[in-house]
């Protein structure tokens, strides 16, 4: 039986706009039926703000510190909360509902994403990366709901040595999905716990010795520092053993193209 083709995009750093826009037109083709299951890596070229597709800017981002410090943002189309993007590898998976490479529901899905970051996480060098489940929660968060991504630590999320390491999202349409993950290479948490708000200065202390305590960076677990290239290699690997498929390089449809035109209009 013939595998199926799996297209892999390695786009290196580039524009937080031109991110988003790319991996939310390959979802739009992939609803449409017009693109093959994606794996697509890359970072950032200058320090960015995420925020989740449902996320309140106005409660949750300090925009005059954002203003000052001269960092843009950006609204992801996954869901989840603010993150500074800037020593970080990310990746985007989109696929088909239903595909025969996943179990066609949220949690499985997640699931099946998460042991293949794991897997690429191993080929790296990272010791005994393990995904997080109801029984494995990391600890120390308050009642109130944090705007920082990097504060809790959900299901399928990676940690190492109980800390976060990976993070993630997923968005699902009808007809296919996107999961966006994180995974920090360096930190700077007090840069990036002042771009948000909080509803008392208790909880904001608090939320930076949680940012601080509670997540690690591969940089802080690894010997040696990687070049983006190599933990792309890692990770193209991870996924290759992990799904049975034929990966091929390829790059944006003319349909893809013509989709990140618009939503780069829609989101200036």
């Amino acid at each position: 039986m013939k595998k199926p083709v799996w297209r892999l995009i390695k786009d290196g750093s580039g524009d937080g706009r031109l991110n988003m826009a790319i991996d939310r037109a390959i979802l739009t083709a992939s609803e449409r039926g017009q693109a093959p299951a994606t794996l697509r890596l890359y970072g950032w070229d200058r320090p960015t703000l995420s925020i989740g597709y449902s996320q309140n800017k106005l409660k949750d981002i300090d925009n005059r510190q954002c203003e000052l410090r001269n960092i843009s943002i950006v609204r992801r189309f996954t869901g989840g909360r603010a993150l500074l993007h800037q020593h970080e590898f990310t990746y985007s998976l989109v696929a088909s509902i239903p595909h025969p490479g996943f179990p066609g529901n949220l949690g499985g899905d997640f699931c099946a994403v998460s042991k293949a970051v794991i897997l690429s996480l191993e080929k790296a060098g990272v010791i005994k990366p393990e995904m997080v489940g109801k029984e494995k929660r990391i600890p120390g968060r308050g009642q109130k709901r944090s705007p920082a991504c990097f504060s809790t630590s959900n299901h399928w999320e990676i940690s190492v040595k109980g800390k976060k390491l990976a993070g993630s999202a997923q968005r699902r349409l009808s007809r296919a999905f996107l999961q966006h993950g994180s995974i920090l290479l360096d930190k700077d948490p007090e840069l990036a716990h002042s771009l948000l708000r909080y509803f008392s200065d208790s909880a904001k202390e608090q939320e930076l010795r949680n940012l601080t305590s509670n997540t690690l960076t591969l940089n802080e677990v690894l010997p040696v520092n990687l070049e983006w290239g190599e933990l792309a290699q890692c990770f193209e690997d991870g996924f290759r053993e992990t799904f049975s498929v034929s990966w091929k390089p390829g790059p944006l449809s003319s349909l893809e193209m013509e989709l990140v035109e618009k939503y780069l209009q829609e989101s200036e």
